[in-house]
C-alpha cells in the first residue's frame, strides 16, 4: 500500500473554513425553530466541534503540536458521544445527567469549608425550575452512562477510528516522558539533532472527524434537510 499523501496545511485551512461557513448556516436554521432538549444538544455538538476545529488552526500557529492532538481527541470523543447518544435516542438521559453531574459538582465546593466562600456570581445561583429539577433527580438518579469509545467505534463497524484516532491520540492527553520535546526547540530555538516528524495527519483527521459529527447532527436532528444540486 503507498504510503498516504496529504494536503497542504492552506488547503485545509480554506477546507476548514468552508466547514465553518456550512455549519454557521446550519446553526442558524436551528435558531430559526424552536428547539426542544434533544435538537439543542445536537446544535451544541455542531457549535463545539466547529469552534474546536478553528482552534486547531490557531495552535498550530504557535507550533503546539500536542495541543492539537489534544483537541482532536476531544473532537472524535464527542463523535463517539453524539452517535452513541443518536442511536439510542437518550438526548434526555443525557441532558439530565449532565445537569445532575454539574450541580453535584457544585454541591461539594457549598460543602467544603476551605472553599465554600467562593460560590458567587450568576454562576452557583439557581432557578425556582432548576432547584426543582435538581430535586427531583436526587430522588430518582440519572443512570446514563458515558459510551466506551472502543464499543462506539465497535459498534459503528470503524474500529480504526479507537485504534489510530481516539486511543492514539490519548498518549497526547496523558502525561508521557518524551512530552515537551519538541516544545523545549520551539522555545529555545536550539537545533535538533533531526528534523521532527509532519503532524499534518492530525489536521486531516481533525476535519474528517468534524464532518462527520456534523453529518450525524443532521441525521439525528428532528429537522429535515434539502439537498444542494449544482
Amino acid at each position: 500500500m503507498e504510503p498516504k499523501t496529504y494536503q497542504t496545511l492552506e488547503t485545509y485551512k480554506e477546507v476548514a473554513d468552508s466547514l465553518y461557513a456550512v455549519s454557521g448556516i446550519i446553526l442558524f436554521c436551528f435558531a430559526n425553530h424552536n428547539c426542544d432538549t434533544k435538537n439543542i444538544i445536537i446544535r451544541n455538538f455542531i457549535s463545539r466541534s466547529s469552534i474546536s476545529l478553528k482552534s486547531i488552526f490557531a495552535l498550530w500557529e504557535i507550533n503546539d503540536f500536542q495541543s492539537v492532538w489534544i483537541i482532536y481527541r476531544s473532537i472524535i470523543d464527542r463523535m463517539f458521544h453524539l452517535n452513541d447518544i443518536g442511536e439510542k435516542d437518550t438526548f434526555t438521559e443525557f441532558d439530565d445527567w449532565s445537569f445532575f453531574e454539574k450541580i453535584k459538582s457544585q454541591n461539594k465546593l457549598r460543602s467544603d469549608n476551605e472553599f465554600k466562600h467562593n460560590i458567587v456570581g450568576e454562576r452557583y445561583e439557581l432557578s425556582i425550575e432548576q432547584k426543582n429539577r435538581i430535586k427531583k433527580l436526587e430522588k430518582e438518579k440519572p443512570q446514563w452512562r458515558r459510551p466506551k469509545p472502543e464499543n462506539v467505534a465497535k459498534n459503528m463497524d470503524m474500529m480504526f477510528l479507537y485504534n489510530h484516532g481516539y486511543d492514539y491520540a490519548s498518549t497526547h492527553v496523558h502525561p508521557m516522558s518524551d512530552d515537551g520535546l519538541q516544545d523545549f526547540h520551539t522555545i529555545t530555538k536550539l537545533e535538533f539533532y533531526r528534523e521532527f516528524p509532519s503532524q499534518i495527519d492530525v489536521v486531516h483527521n481533525s476535519i474528517i472527524s468534524t464532518l462527520m459529527i456534523l453529518q450525524d447532527a443532521l441525521n439525528y436532528s428532528s429537522f429535515q434537510w434539502r439537498s444542494i444540486h449544482r
